[in-house]
């Protein structure tokens, strides 16, 4: 991704190039200033490991952590841990397992399956609310 492949919607949202992803991908409310800024900043350039020179390096994502040790006492970065912490989150949300889903490049919701042992379940008053039929 490109500083010039995010997109900040008039509401202020950042939103990853649909055409490019083939899915759609917007930013946590979290982190969308932060990534709003390394965008601009970026302009052209790569977001992430700026100053590479190739699109698709071997193993790209994957050395990232190997690269970034953690303090002492804290357990080693791994990219595959860093995406099932971000689809936890979002299941955790309440966020639909077809919207996170799509959003995680999986075909389907059902291979979300491994990752529903370490949802929360959601407190009582919530699924009450849910099974209402309320969403917001």
């Amino acid at each position: 991704m490109r500083g010039s492949h995010v997109r900040v919607t008039s509401g202020g949202v950042a939103v990853l190039e649909e055409k490019l992803l083939g899915r759609l991908v917007a930013c946590h409310s979290d982190w969308e200033g932060t990534l709003a800024e390394l965008a601009e900043t970026s302009g052209p350039g790569f977001l992430f490991r700026p100053g590479r020179k190739v699109a698709a390096a071997k193993n790209l994502v994957s050395s990232w952590p190997a690269r970034h040790r953690p303090h002492a006492g804290l357990p080693p970065l791994s990219a595959r841990r860093l995406r099932s912490t971000w689809i936890v989150g979002r299941l955790s949300e309440g966020i639909s397992p077809e919207a996170v889903a799509s959003a995680a490049g999986m075909a389907s919701p059902a291979g979300l399956a491994g990752y529903h042992h370490w949802v929360p379940p959601l407190p009582r008053a919530e699924v009450i609310r849910l099974l209402r039929g309320c969403r917001s």
